[in-house]
């Protein structure tokens, strides 16, 4: 069976997918040597046969590749069809682009293919064929804005390293601008052309940051950068997607991109734009380390995404709208909030102090759990419980509080940010019990086409009929800026801020730092913290969050590089 998936996956190569040109990011933080946690440093980035010789300025621009002389270069073939390139970082792992997995991520439909040149010849010597355990996306890689593109396949066993199948390590190093490095793949070599059947190669200038944003008009994020030249001429193309941008450093070669996206390939002033390995260094060795990385061809891409609930046959229904009312006594309640079903809410995490809940937080990353600036947690004292539901019960993960980063406050009162990003000691274990939420873009508009919910535990009288201990949910209706500026008066209310139904106030719901939780496109999104409300849970009072896609370039500058 393997020989024949190797056959099909040979003969069938000049099957084209869908591409997303690439290019190279911008500089980064120096780290440790990437290659000693897996200990191939004598073997990693040579090239057993790399004669000198000029590049022509055409994979588009290139020209055929000496064979073998890029030893880490695989080809990853979706159910026999080559579809993406990819570049192997150890015995049992390659990274590709996570846009190669969009629509088919289930492992068992891909395999990797190492030590290829011809893909035409089934019999090449050197090749070997492995099967796909598993497909780890980055959790926040982001399919419309391309954020984050990269996915670390598990394989199924491990490659045998030799002269025509090494690994490749990560440029740790700031890429200097202008540098010149060498993509590689067997995609289209023209536009819209067919695929080829011999590993091409080209050599690419890495291009400052602002001349990247000036080509694509702002759309560059810290997570990418671009290489290319000017006049075009120069790029990867249809079925290059995932493939390595390898950059010499004097002595060997090191991975310092994946082939991303781009406008067509090699047009004048659209370089190729290319993930930017650097600042994954910590999320590649979480998960490469991971001794709960299993071998399974049931876990996908999809599972790993953020925002995502496990479907449970006991929780179909939606929370339920919000409403208070108001008895001839003058109390107040909140109609329609409810227990949630155990582990509803994967992301939802309870701050807890000298073992007591005090404020509640989300997952956003497995390292960092976003909450209010105002619960004023403590690093090294206090602990994060993740997979909590009924807070008498102990949670298989109680996390120390590593540091604490708080935004800056202007001095306002009440504040106008109220986030605080607690950094955890160790990575959150994901499991269908914990995962992270999706945070939104800064461009992200919240309308009624959303549904939103807010969680938490803890009761004050307007909750009274709902179990402290147990987490609680209810779905939120949004009030627009007019009416909550009317409602509450002054300049209180400022664009950073969203505004709810009066139910989501900490004095009617019970908990600071809930989150303000969006769902769209089959995602939930983290909208927004609790920061403010009525005191006495007032039903004229709308609720106040803080808006949180106005603080993503704050909470990725974080997240990507500490």
């Amino acid at each position: 069976m393997m020989l024949l998936l190797s056959v099909m996956c040979l003969l069938l190569s000049d099957v084209t997918s869908n591409h997303l040109n690439v290019t190279v990011n911008e500089t980064l933080q120096g780290h440790e040597t990437f290659s000693g946690l897996f200990g191939f440093t004598e073997l990693s980035g040579v090239r057993p046969f790399s004669p000198e010789q000029e590049l022509e300025s055409r994979i588009i621009g290139g020209q055929e590749a000496w064979a073998h002389s890029w030893p880490w270069q695989v080809s990853l073939c979706f159910a026999s069809m080559p579809a993406c390139g990819g570049a192997v970082i150890g015995p049992m792992w390659v990274v590709s682009a996570a846009h190669c997995f969009k629509r088919y991520n289930k492992a068992s439909f891909w395999t990797v293919l190492a030590g290829k040149h011809d893909l035409d010849n089934p019999h090449e010597p050197g090749q070997q064929l492995v099967g796909v355990a598993m497909i780890i996306n980055h959790h926040g890689y982001n399919t419309r804005t391309k954020e984050r593109d990269m996915a670390l396949l598990k394989l199924q066993q491990p490659l045998v390293f030799n002269q025509f199948v090494r690994p490749i390590n990560i440029w740790l190093t700031p890429l200097p601008p202008f540098k010149k490095c060498t993509i590689t793949g067997w995609g289209s070599t023209r536009e819209n052309g067919a695929r080829v059947n011999r590993l091409q190669e080209v050599n690419v200038t890495i291009l400052p940051l602002d001349v990247c944003n000036h080509y694509y008009r702002g759309r560059m994020r810290p997570s990418m950068f671009c290489a290319g030249r000017e006049e075009g001429g120069a790029d990867a193309c249809q079925g290059d997607s995932g493939g390595p941008l390898s950059c010499f450093t004097g002595s060997r070669y090191e991975l310092a991109g994946l082939v991303s996206w781009g406008i067509g390939c090699g047009r004048a002033r659209r370089p190729g734009v290319y993930a930017r390995l650097q600042l994954q260094i910590q999320w590649m060795s979480d998960i490469m380390s991971d001794p709960g990385i299993m071998y399974t061809d049931e876990i996908t891409a999809e599972e790993d995404r953020c925002g995502k609930q496990q479907q449970r046959s006991s929780c179909q229904t939606p929370p339920g709208l919000a409403a208070l009312s108001v008895s001839q006594d003058g109390d107040v309640s909140v109609g329609n909030l409810a227990e949630s079903c155990p582990f509803f809410w994967p992301w939802q995490v309870s701050l807890q102090s000298n073992g007591r809940h005090y404020c509640s937080g989300a997952l956003i990353h497995r390292r960092w759990v976003l909450t209010a600036q105002h619960c004023g947690a403590r690093a090294k004292e206090d602990v994060v419980v993740l997979g909590a539901h009924d807070l008498r019960f102990s949670s298989s993960q109680t996390v120390p509080v590593d540091e604490v980063f708080n935004l800056p406050q202007d001095g306002s009162f009440p504040p106008k940010s109220d986030l605080s990003l607690l950094r955890l000691s160790v990575p959150a274990r994901f499991s269908s019990d914990v995962s992270p939420v999706c945070v939104p873009d800064e461009d992200e508009e919240l309308d009624d086409s959303w549904s939103c919910v807010t969680t938490g535990w803890g009761t004050p009288r307007a909750t009274a009929d709902v179990d402290p201990e147990r987490l609680h949910h209810v779905t939120l209706t949004l009030v627009n800026q007019t009416s909550c500026r009317e409602k509450w008066g002054g300049g209180l209310i400022t664009d950073s801020h969203i505004c709810t139904h009066p139910a989501g106030s900490a004095s009617c719901m019970g908990d600071s730092g809930a989150p303000l939780l969006c769902r769209k496109r089959g995602a939930y999104f983290l909208f927004g913290v609790v920061t403010w409300g009525s005191r006495r849970c007032d039903a004229d009072k709308p609720a106040i969050f803080s808006r949180v896609s106005d603080y993503h370039s704050w909470i990725t500058e974080l997240t990507e590089d500490i």
